[in-house]
């Protein structure tokens, strides 16, 4: 997960150089339409080669989308009509028009484009107003990476082409409100029914202060008049300050998923037996490397995907004769220290993300890929008898935001100058608020860095009933910086990744989302009569 997040890091400060049109038009009954523009100034290829098409498939959406498969991510097909025209020029940059139509406003509140915006509509006492943010202040701190310890080796080798260009950056965020604008600030240009605000980096060379400009909160205002619309903007972490930012319960409650119904069309899908052997030549004794796994998958629709899958139970496994090879607690314990497993990427709800192009009965199901751990049966055995288990899904009830003051202070966070400064260790490094514990969550910090224009926190998470989905972090000020988000879960343990553009002023408060599990299905996991050997 990590390296995918700096992957992605690189992706969007490359993405930096770009011109960009966005515009928003909102209609009297909700419905309206966006029309996004942008040119990127460097070759898709560049872009391609440091992963940003990793970005149409899984992880965070980033701003702007730079290809047709992620716009797909930004306006979800259920709530969009939307089409996508791409053009490339001879000299290597290309032009990508994004059209979105929507119906209902609070479609488009929901969706990952007004999360990047902040956007927030609110109708009072006869006015309806707008608070947006530009969405690139993220861009405009990471286009200032450079790669000054090695770090990033060949992957940093199109860097060169990003510094050339990076002051070409530009952004214009053009609203279109239902009745004449009435009010509109920072430098806003009213005209009619739509205001424009205009960034050109061109015209503000010095990278802090374009960067800051860039995440100004923007303001506009219309009388409701006609307006037949009531909007519900959820929690906005990255347009509030974290005083000003909410706590407690978020959004409306979740509807319970027929369980009945998932444990009827949850299937397993046995893969590989695998034995593993050892001779002790030490003479000290014991056989540490003996162990023995059933690897298999857990299919289901899409639709019924689990927010969370939990860890694999193994309830009884007893070969031809009978004998079990079931491993005590201790003994599974000393075998995950040994051989632990790798985490899948829960970021998406999926093991295994279907790719642009894949068949169409791969694209409808969801897969989870698990491993059952047990004792090597005799070598004479020729078959294991039963494999018996189960895998809780966990689907997530409502969500509440967490909020933890001066969480991560200045001496957590180290300075990186090459890649020999990693430093993975939690010691001493656990995240006490009396909050946590009330929801059944631990957090630390497993690494805490510092290079150039970024600051990077891994957060070890522990708790069965809890998840964090989303997260965002503030400075010593209370001031929000562009965060993006990443989440690896297995069963109780899990962590997540929080990359931040910029470098802020430490401690560091954070204020995460958190979902409790509301429903629970056990599938059952089971293999019989299987061989060890050719008859």
């Amino acid at each position: 997960m990590w390296n995918r997040t700096w992957m992605l890091v690189l992706a969007v400060a490359l993405c930096g150089c770009f011109k960009t049109k966005d515009e928003l038009t909102i209609n009297a009954d909700g419905s309206g339409t966006v029309r996004l523009e942008t040119r990127v100034l460097i070759p898709s290829e560049t872009l391609q080669g440091l992963g940003m098409a990793m970005g149409a498939s899984e992880g965070p959406v980033t701003y702007p989308p730079t290809s047709e498969a992620e716009a797909k991510r930004w306006f979800p097909a259920k709530d969009f009509n939307m089409t996508v025209k791409e053009d490339r020029a001879e000299a290597g940059d290309s032009t990508l028009v994004i059209t979105a139509e929507f119906k209902e406003v609070n479609r488009l509140l929901a969706s990952p484009y007004a999360k990047a915006h902040g956007l927030t509509l609110l109708v009072t006492n006869g006015v309806l107003s707008l608070k947006a943010i530009t969405g690139i202040e993220a861009v405009a701190w990471l286009a200032e990476l450079k790669d000054e310890g090695g770090m990033f080796g060949g992957m940093m080798a199109s860097m060169d082409v990003l510094a050339k260009k990076k002051n070409e950056m530009h952004t214009e965020f053009r609203v279109t409100l239902p009745n004449t604008v009435s009010s509109a600030n920072a430098g806003g240009t009213r005209e009619g029914k739509t205001v424009t605000w205009t960034m050109d980096h061109a015209k503000q060379t010095n990278a802090v202060e374009f960067a800051q400009q860039a995440g100004t909160v923007l303001e506009a205002a219309c009388s409701a008049e006609g307006v037949k619309f009531s909007p519900v903007t959820p929690a906005r972490l990255n347009l509030l300050t974290f005083k000003d930012a909410p706590a407690g319960a978020i959004g409306d409650k979740t509807t319970a998923p027929d369980t009945n119904k998932i444990a009827a069309v949850a299937k397993f899908v046995p893969l590989a037996l695998q034995v593993t052997r050892s001779i002790d030549l030490s003479g000290e004794g014991g056989s540490p490397g003996n162990q023995a796994q059933l690897i298999g998958t857990v299919v289901l629709p899409r639709e019924f995907a689990p927010r969370k899958w939990g860890a694999v139970k193994v309830e009884e496994v007893v070969d031809e004769k009978g004998n079990n090879l079931k491993l005590e607690e201790n003994d599974e314990a000393s075998l995950m220290q040994r051989f632990p497993r790798v985490p899948h990427d829960a970021s998406s709800g999926d093991d295994e993300e279907d790719k642009e192009g894949g068949d169409d009965a791969a694209s409808a199901e969801a897969r989870h890929t698990v491993t059952l751990n047990f004792q090597p049966p005799d070598w004479k055995v020729r078959e294991i008898a039963r494999v018996k288990g189960s895998i809780p899904l966990q689907y997530f009830g409502a969500a509440q935001v967490l909020k933890l003051s001066n969480a991560i202070p200045e001496k957590w966070i180290r300075v990186m100058k090459n890649e020999t400064d990693f430093d993975f260790d939690s010691n001493e490094k656990s995240i006490n608020d009396p909050a946590l514990p009330e929801k059944g969550l631990s957090l630390r910090l497993m690494m805490g860095m510092a290079q150039g224009p970024i600051t990077s926190l891994m957060i070890q998470t522990g708790g069965s009933k809890v998840s964090v989905t989303d997260g965002q972090v503030y400075d010593a000020a209370g001031r929000p910086w562009p965060t993006i988000f990443q989440s690896q879960e297995f069963g109780e343990e899990g962590s997540f990744g929080l990359v931040v553009a910029g470098r802020p002023t430490a401690p560091l408060s954070l204020a995460l989302v958190v979902n409790g599990v509301g429903a629970t299905v056990n599938v059952p996991l089971l293999v019989q009569k299987v061989p060890l050997r050719a008859r």
